[in-house]
């Protein structure tokens, strides 16, 4: 098992200009089933800023975002398990969302960080809202890309959505035990990036992605290493009163960079959840214009918001 590294102890260049966010150094932390895979960008000396994925996507969602930030900060993107070059969790059990919020906390604890400003995009910024209202003083400031927390579950379909989950667990595991995995060349993967998912990627979003999404395979080819369970999606099975509980604890300060599209669409569905934060006095909503991934797309767009918000605002309100 793979030791861990703190990254004080990492060489860095010294200097303060530009090209100081484009080195990066990679980082991994031992956990109970394997390793979690990251890298580092950034003044190592500096305030930590943990940076999260989203679903089925890796560190290098933060690769054309990360270089418009101040440098005096210390930028950890982090492929969650089952994402990128982390290690899965075990076969056989469904995935389950506070799993991955543990996950968070043993890298802060690897880092030997008490708190840290926190970046996370749809997933990432639903399992740092969790991480704010479970343990508030590990996180000063946090900026949410186009989330305001996971679908709750309401009590008439908590049994048929966990019948369906764990049916899913069955089919999925008969489906991709009797045959090999798809064997892709680069640019019938790039394709596949770009193509299929809800919310499009530019082909410069797609190449930055998928530098920790494949690995070569027996046949030459290459194949993903994300984990197929993910898929399903990621539930939270608290009721929404349950969830805004868990919100309303969170202290420190909001920045909420939302997009075009789920405001008009994903966000109906959260019509309590999405006025609770607007009414929310520490937390600040910005519209953007732009998809799921704008700050993969259009980096530009979002990043002097976060510039502002990082260095700026204060972080006791």
């Amino acid at each position: 098992m793979e030791k861990s590294k703190d990254y004080k102890h990492l060489q860095f260049p010294k200097n303060d200009t530009s090209p100081f966010l484009q080195q990066t150094v990679e980082l991994q932390f031992a956990v109970p089933w394997g390793h979690i895979a990251g890298k580092t960008w950034g003044d190592p000396c500096g305030q930590l800023v943990l940076c999260v994925h989203g679903i089925q996507d890796n560190a290098g969602s933060f690769d054309r975002l990360v270089p418009l930030l101040p440098s005096a900060f210390c930028y950890v993107c982090i492929d969650l398990p089952g994402h990128g070059c982390s290690s899965h969790f075990p076969e056989g059990l469904p995935l389950d969302f506070m799993d991955y919020v543990l996950a968070l906390i043993r890298v802060l604890n690897h880092l030997r960080q008490d708190s840290c400003y926190y970046i996370g995009h749809s997933l990432g910024g639903q399992l740092g809202l969790y991480l704010c209202g479970l343990w508030p003083q590990r996180i000063k400031k946090l900026v949410l890309l186009d989330t305001i927390g996971p679908m709750h579950t309401e009590t008439e379909i908590f049994l048929p959505l966990n019948k369906f989950l764990l049916d899913n667990v069955l089919s999925t595991e008969e489906r991709f035990s009797s045959k090999e995995s798809p064997n892709y060349t680069y640019k019938e993967a790039l394709d596949r990036l770009m193509t299929n998912r809800a919310s499009k990627l530019t082909e410069e979003a797609a190449r930055a992605l998928i530098k920790r999404s494949l690995t070569r395979n027996s046949a030459g080819g290459s194949r993903f290493t994300t984990d197929q369970r993910l898929k399903m999606g990621l539930w939270v099975q608290l009721n929404e009163k349950q969830q805004l509980q868990v919100f309303n604890d969170i202290k420190c300060p909001i920045l909420a960079l939302l997009s075009a599209v789920p405001r008009s669409t994903a966000f109906k569905a959260m019509k309590k959840t999405f006025n609770f934060f607007l009414n929310k006095q520490n937390c600040q909503c910005i519209g953007m214009e732009g998809n799921h991934d704008v700050h993969m797309n259009n980096p530009e767009r979002v990043s002097p918001y976060i510039v502002t918000f990082l260095t700026t605002q204060k972080c006791a309100m």
